[in-house]
């Protein structure tokens, strides 16, 4: 049997910096052409129905998912707040996460229930719109005749997916989540933090031998008063500490806010509290860089957009990213890729020399 056929995947590791992503046309990842060419300040193609609902409100259902989504679904309803904020000035939260909520930057309230809800109040027949990941495809915007702009990430996907189903053109150019306000004024030198919680540790943990191995190789490149810290799950035993790492055992996602304040870098699975990490905000406006590290799902559309949002990824993600696929949706079984989708087979002085990088502790 020959095997000596080219293959598509990439060799090692795909690194990438976060922020937007321009891209030669032959180069460009499946997708959507935007109907509009939005990079040159066109509006999408107007739709019946904004002054309704400016009239009646609106509702987002996130559905009982895991914070990941409802992070980044939280973009959904920040499009339909730039739409009508002038005449909704305040929005209600409904769902079991109302602690961290009342942290966002959007103007809202919060009450405890089932699943994830918010929208609009003082409306009737409010329009329900649905935050499902797995629906919003990559959308291409095209800036020149041979360059087009990628909107790979999924808080963009849902941000104009309502530009266009409204027809009423929105400011952000990307990034467009919603900021956790902490009061932390400033983060502590060379403070990391690592991320192991993740909702598929047999699949998607780097584990603390690895972030361990990150922690030396940080440390040996660069010398300092280093401080690593691992945040773990509440549904599992903590690991033990090592000389090097301190473990934080299931801290509330509330709390990792002014954590996550007190970082310089954070490396962390691809979850929700990394994607937390990289939408904590500074009362100065900054926030650490964050490096995600994916095994399974595509790393382009896992990611908030932010330019301090950087990745890490197997060559199985970025297959992922390049056919715009999902392993869940797509029924694709990630372990037949063999080590080429598996995440602990990242070397971890290629994440450590990345992640200094991004966190500007030595040059490119």
């Amino acid at each position: 049997m020959r095997t000596d056929h080219p293959v598509n995947l990439a060799e090692g590791p795909v690194r990438r910096r976060g922020g937007p992503t321009l891209v030669r046309r032959e180069q460009a990842p499946l997708g959507r052409l935007l109907p509009y060419r939005r990079a040159h300040g066109e509006p999408p193609p107007p739709q019946a129905g904004i002054d309704t609902l400016r009239t009646n409100g609106w509702r987002v259902d996130f559905g009982s998912r895991d914070s990941g989504d409802l992070l980044l679904g939280l973009a959904m309803a920040q499009a339909l707040h730039e739409a009508t904020h002038e005449q909704f000035g305040r929005l209600e939260y409904i769902g079991s996460r109302g602690d961290l909520i009342a942290r966002c930057t959007l103007p809202v309230a919060v009450a405890h229930g089932n699943g994830h809800q918010l929208g609009t109040t003082g409306g009737n027949k409010e329009r329900g719109f649905h935050a499902v990941p797995e629906s919003p495809p990559t959308l291409l915007d095209l800036v020149r005749a041979d360059i087009v702009e990628v909107h790979a990430a999924l808080p963009m996907r849902y941000y104009l997916g309502i530009e266009q189903t409204l027809g009423v053109r929105l400011p952000a150019n990307s990034d467009p989540c919603p900021r956790f306000r902490s009061t932390v004024a400033a983060p502590e030198p060379l403070h990391v933090v690592f991320v192991s919680t993740t909702s598929r540790p047999e699949r998607k943990d780097y584990g603390i031998d690895n972030f361990s191995i990150i922690a030396e190789r940080l440390a040996a490149h660069h010398s300092g008063a280093w401080r690593f810290s691992l945040v773990t799950p509440p549904d599992r035993e903590p690991p033990q500490p090592t000389a090097q790492i301190e473990v934080i055992h299931g801290p509330p996602a509330v709390d990792c806010v002014d954590l996550f304040a007190t970082a310089e870098l954070v490396i962390g699975n691809d979850t929700g509290l990394t994607h937390l990490a990289a939408l904590t905000a500074r009362p100065d406006g900054s926030g650490p860089h964050v490096v995600g590290l994916y095994g399974r799902h595509g790393h382009a559309k896992w990611t908030t957009g932010s330019p301090y949002h950087h990745a890490v990824a197997t060559p199985f993600s970025h297959l992922m990213s390049i056919a715009d696929a999902c392993p869940v949706r797509d029924g694709y079984d990630d372990t037949l890729w063999s080590t080429a989708s598996d995440l602990r087979a990242i070397p971890g002085a290629v994440i450590a020399e990345f992640a200094g990088q991004c966190a500007g502790w030595w040059g490119r």
